[in-house]
């Protein structure tokens, strides 16, 4: 392990303690996991088929790398709402933050509050 990603490893530790907000993941009916979160956006851009820029705007959760991968459909709940985990245009759900997977950014889109 290099100088770098040792640093990219404490720079993820240092943002989640002090940024950060406990989430809620689920994945079908499977135990939920809490995860600290902090949260950003994305914005991504598509033409649809009259050249018109369509701009959407997800929610992302950053989280420290959690030992699986994120897929299509599961939920993350925060502060009382819901967040599908989905990106526009078959854009890739997830990815990694930085150069040496210690962390991910998650998209997702709002889904209302949670119904419990």
């Amino acid at each position: 392990m290099n100088l770098m990603e040792k640093g990219a490893g404490l720079l993820t530790k240092k943002l989640a303690d002090s940024c950060s907000v406990p989430v809620e993941y689920r994945r079908g009916t499977d135990d939920p996991l809490q995860l600290s979160a902090c949260i950003g956006s994305t914005l991504f851009r598509t033409e649809n088929e009259y050249g018109v820029t369509i701009r959407e705007r997800s929610v992302d959760f950053l989280v420290a790398a959690p030992g699986f991968i994120p897929e299509r459909g599961d939920e993350i709940r925060w502060d009382g709402n819901k967040y599908e985990v989905l990106a526009p245009n078959g854009e890739p759900v997830w990815r990694f933050s930085d150069n040496f997977g210690k962390s991910l950014r998650i998209h997702t889109k709002f889904m209302g509050a949670v119904d419990e």
